[in-house]
């Protein structure tokens, strides 16, 4: 890399008497810009160039024919010796403001360097020194941090031929300060001996970097007792961080030691292989830093800080694994913090964020460190528990719960939680998801006893429904039937699917059942009609309404006309029936859109109702509509196990569950129409739901009349 002064070339030198006027032809015709010159006996005694010749003899008008070159050399010239390296070289021209430099031995120059010698070294250096830094980034591929900065430290000493190197980064920014900084500091060291805790931050030491980044300096004595040698080379690194406040922004130091002398020697190519280095270094661990926190994000659950269901999932699948393989049980529970849903109605979202993070913190300080906390969603937090037994899982579990009972939410308001435990199967046949759901099952129990309790998952808590729960017969044959119906036009399908649905309802022998869908459809239709909706969605909206709750034909009469409550089996039993109703219509390929209606009509604007637990405007605008509908009919209707309510209860319970239950845009048009057909009927002092219902069908009578009568019209 280094090139040193050894190999005298040809001096072209004059002696002491040489007129100016032989020294310029001389110069001339050997095409070089300066001349030594000799004393008699050969001595080197000065120099001269052609800026001597010009500036001293021509502009001065002396006659060049006779006068001497001593009279216009620079007789005290600045040299170096032989052996003396090119960027010492370089230094010592620039100090000097000097273009040529002599190599003197013994008195006699051997060589001369001069500025265009240097630039074209400095470019030989700088060339292979970019070539020897970008072999760099072809070592550091990893994305992983740890990988990554252990790459470092083994590489990029190579470039310096440095014998020890460490490599500090250290997190700054809000939150990374004192004791918590070591928490979040990386170290990686090549045979540096140095101890971890006395590696010092820069701000906090003695180093001075220079503008670019760089230190040239002494080692200190507790490295020098460690073994460290100069010359010694520390690189200030700054990572990028991904986030807009600059928490998890990293900032660290590369520092070499035992460099090679060359480093001290051309400080100049020194640094310029140091800034390269530094910005690939810089490039790749800023790489690696994101992934590493995009990775860490994924993983760590954004409001609490514990794990996300995703660490949860992968955890779990490889517990699962690991207990088939040795046959050692693992335990799960399932944590939901009781009535969070009044909590954040009553108190606020933020309140219930903060419970949320207050149970959280709560239950990292009491878990065991072999113990996976995440949350899973909502309220509901998941604990996995490696070689743990249900039993033993239960005294960790009561142990949070009493923990727990004394976080005030707010002033005298505590919480509690409901917890479910399964443990994974002696054979370890199951999937981690069979556990999840035992565990799930646990936790119903548990709510169902009254919360703020235990429970662990044994058979007579499954929720699985068999074929005795089912009427799987009478769905085939419901099925069937349908699947006929779907050769007939589409334009017929009202009719058809109508009469059906009054066969079924006589079957029944429940006035409720015979004119609910009926009902719901003419409801249905009026919301839309007073929502603005085209045609085609209404057209859309009228179909879903008449076949929504076809899906009970395989619900046991036993349930369905019970006249007490339901048991948590039996309601789960009813939950089935608008997936019972889209299994029966599957087939009914220009029912798609109605289809999806009718699935999600008993979801709910918080996000409780069922199947899915769709929240707001992700539940399709149909079925929202169709729940409005269908809770009205069913509440002003008299059933098995209520008494209908009045017009004006019924209005004020839609209104009170606006924006809970129901779209309150939905309502507000439900009630907008209810008071338009008030005022047509002249604000009668009772109106009744046949009220509604008889102006509804007149309505739709006319609509379907007028197109009719306008095609006759135009035939006439």
């Amino acid at each position: 890399m280094q090139k040193t002064v050894e190999h005298p070339k040809e001096i072209v030198a004059i002696s002491s008497d040489t007129t100016v006027k032989s020294a310029s032809i001389m110069m001339f015709s050997s095409r070089i810009g300066c001349l030594i010159v000799n004393d008699r006996n050969g001595k080197f005694i000065g120099i001269v160039t052609e800026r001597d010749i010009v500036c001293k003899a021509v502009a001065s008008s002396m006659d060049i024919e006779k006068a001497a070159i001593t009279e216009i050399m620079t007789p005290r010239v600045v040299s170096c010796p032989v052996g003396t390296l090119a960027g010492k070289a370089r230094e010592i021209m620039a100090s000097n403001h000097i273009r040529h430099l002599p190599v003197v031995d013994n008195g006699v120059v051997v060589e001369i360097f001069s500025v265009r010698d240097i630039m074209g070294q400095q470019i030989l250096e700088d060339r292979a020194a970019a070539e020897e830094v970008a072999m760099l980034s072809n070592c550091l591929k990893s994305i992983e941090l740890n990988e990554a900065t252990e790459a470092v430290t083994k590489e990029a000493p190579k470039l310096f031929q440095a014998a020890r190197c460490v490599l500090r980064l250290y997190e700054t920014g809000p939150g990374a300060k004192n004791a918590a900084r070591q928490d979040r500091t990386l170290v990686s060291c090549n045979e540096c001996a140095c101890p971890k805790e006395q590696l010092m931050d820069p701000a906090d030491s003695d180093i001075l970097f220079d503008v670019s980044g760089f230190y040239h300096g002494k080692i200190p004595c507790d490295c020098k007792k460690a073994g460290a040698q100069e010359p010694r080379l520390v690189m200030a690194l700054s990572i990028a961080s991904r986030k807009r406040d600059q928490k998890g922004k990293m900032s660290g130091y590369l520092c070499m030691c035992g460099l090679a002398q060359w480093t001290t020697l051309n400080r100049e190519l020194t640094s310029y292989k140091a800034k390269l280095t530094k910005e690939i270094l810089t490039s790749h661990l800023t790489n690696a830093s994101l992934y590493h926190q995009a990775r860490l994000s994924s993983l760590t659950d954004a409001l609490t800080a514990v794990g996300s269901r995703r660490l949860l999932e992968d955890k779990l699948e490889t517990e699962c694994t690991r207990a088939k393989r040795y046959k050692c049980p693992f335990s799960l529970a399932i944590i939901d913090l009781d009535n969070f849903k009044t909590i954040n109605d009553t108190l606020g979202h933020t309140t219930g964020d903060d419970a949320l993070r207050k149970l959280a913190e709560c239950m990292k300080s009491q878990k065991r460190t072999s113990d996976i906390l995440a949350r899973y969603g909502g309220d509901e937090f998941v604990i996995l528990m490696p070689e743990t037994e249900a039993n033993a899982a239960v005294t960790l579990l009561e142990r949070f719960r009493a923990q727990i009972q004394q976080i005030e939410v707010v002033e005298n308001v505590s919480m509690t939680i409901s917890c479910g435990i399964a443990q994974s199967t002696p054979d370890c046949d199951d999937s981690y998801m069979d556990v999840v759901r035992r565990a799930d099952m646990a936790l119903y129990a548990a709510k169902s006893a009254g919360r703020n309790c235990v429970k662990i998952w044994n058979k007579s808590m499954s929720k699985a429904l068999g074929a005795s729960d089912i009427q799987v017969d009478k769905i085939e044959q419901l099925k069937k039937r349908i699947a006929g119906m779907s050769q007939q036009a589409e334009k017929t399908f009202i009719q058809s699917i109508g009469g059906l649905i009054q066969a079924l309802a006589l079957k029944a022998k429940d006035p409720y059942v015979k004119f609910h869908s009926e009902n719901v459809m003419h409801y249905a239709v009026a919301i839309a009609g007073m929502m603005k909706l085209s045609p085609k969605q209404v057209d859309v909206i009228r179909r879903a309404a008449m076949v929504h709750d076809i899906g009970m034909i395989g619900i046991p009469d036993t349930i369905l006309f019970k006249p007490g409550g339901l048991t948590p089996h039996e309601r789960k039993i009813i939950e089935q029936h608008p997936l019972l109703t889209v299994r029966i219509l599957e087939k009914m390929s220009y029912l798609k859109q109605e289809m999806v209606i009718v699935l999600a009509h008993h979801e709910k604007w918080n996000g409780q109702g069922y199947p899915n637990g769709l929240s707001g405007t992700a539940i399709p605008l149909g079925a929202r509509i169709l729940v409005v509908a269908d809770t009205f009919d069913a509440v002003t209707s008299n059933r098995s196990y209520h008494s209908s309510r009045s017009l004006d209860e019924t209005i004020e319970l839609l209104v009170d569950s606006s924006g809970y239950d129901f779209d309150p845009d939905v309502v507000e048009a439900m009630v907008s129409w209810i008071g338009e057909v008030r005022s047509q009927l002249g604000d009668p002092d009772q109106l009744t739901t046949e009220d509604l219902l008889n102006s509804q069908k007149q309505l739709e009578q006319d609509s379907i009349s007028e197109p009719a009568a306008d095609a006759c019209a135009v035939e006439g």
